[in-house]
C-alpha cells in the first residue's frame, strides 16, 4: 500500500492534484443512496469508499510529524 504521505503529495501539494481531488469528490462523494435502485446504490457506495479512503490517507499524513 502506498504511504499516506504519497496521497498528501499527490492530492494536496500541487494545484493539479487538488483540482483532480475536487473533481473526484464532486463526481463520487455525494450521498450514495438511489431509491429503488440497489445496484446503483451499491456502485455509488463503492465509488464513495474510494474517495473516503483517499481523504483518510491524506488526514493520516497530516497527523505525521513533519520532516
Amino acid at each position: 500500500m502506498a504511504e499516506a504521505t504519497a496521497y498528501r503529495s499527490t492530492f494536496e501539494l500541487y494545484g493539479d492534484g487538488q483540482a483532480v481531488l475536487d473533481d473526484l469528490i464532486a463526481l463520487f462523494g455525494k450521498a450514495p443512496f438511489v431509491p429503488g435502485s440497489p445496484d446503483q446504490t451499491a456502485y455509488n457506495c463503492g465509488a464513495k469508499a474510494v474517495i473516503e479512503h483517499i481523504l483518510a490517507r491524506i488526514a493520516e499524513a497530516d497527523q505525521l510529524p513533519q520532516r
